[in-house]
């Protein structure tokens, strides 16, 4: 059985894109998964996610942002190691600067981002993702110094004191473009 990857994009992403392009090119003995989710329902994404690690045995997840909050949501959920890319870990706070007329980077496709769909994040964290429990040794970060949106990330250290995998870089901004000096903390998840 070969094994699987799932690479969870941020918002205004896509699947497919240039750090899951990355990621399959480093590892081609590796299926990277890399499908697009629609962020204006967290209870779907969640239901997808865990149908996808479930029905496709991934053995490691990753994501960049809000795909970061989603992997992690996944490793605590479902007990598997994780790469976490300048993570946000209050969506509902993050994403309020975002309601209204939005254009996914990737697809060019416009829509409307509404305050109900922020409504649902604010649900998802509240009943979801702050109930469950996370095993440090399962999580491996990856943080930019100068992630322009997110700001300075040494708080998750306190947020997940268990975790002894925290890896800081310069000059990679909060979409994190140096994938490739990524290669030991991704290597590292896959040994478990």
């Amino acid at each position: 059985m070969t094994n699987k990857i799932l690479y969870i994009h941020g918002f205004n992403s896509a699947g497919g894109g240039h750090k899951a392009l990355e990621v399959q090119k480093m590892f081609p003995d590796w299926q990277v998964l890399s499908p697009t989710f629609d962020y204006k329902n967290p209870a779907d994404v969640q239901k997808k996610l865990d149908s996808l690690v479930r029905t496709q045995h991934v053995n490691v997840v990753m994501g960049t942002s809000l795909g970061g909050f989603f992997t992690l949501y996944c490793s605590m959920k479902h007990r598997i190691p994780a790469v976490i890319i300048n993570p946000t870990l209050h969506p509902a706070e993050t994403l309020a600067k975002h309601i209204g007329k939005q254009k996914n980077y990737v697809t060019k496709e416009e829509y409307q981002f509404t305050a109900s769909d922020l409504a649902k994040f604010e649900d998802f964290q509240r009943k979801v993702f702050d109930k469950l429990k996370c095993d440090g040794t399962l999580l491996h970060f990856a943080l930019s110094t100068d992630d322009e949106m997110l700001g300075d990330h040494h708080y998750l250290e306190d947020r997940f004191p268990d975790c002894h995998d925290f890896n800081y870089f310069d000059q990679q901004g909060h979409r994190f473009a140096g994938v490739k000096i990524l290669r030991p903390i991704i290597e590292r998840a896959m040994q478990g």
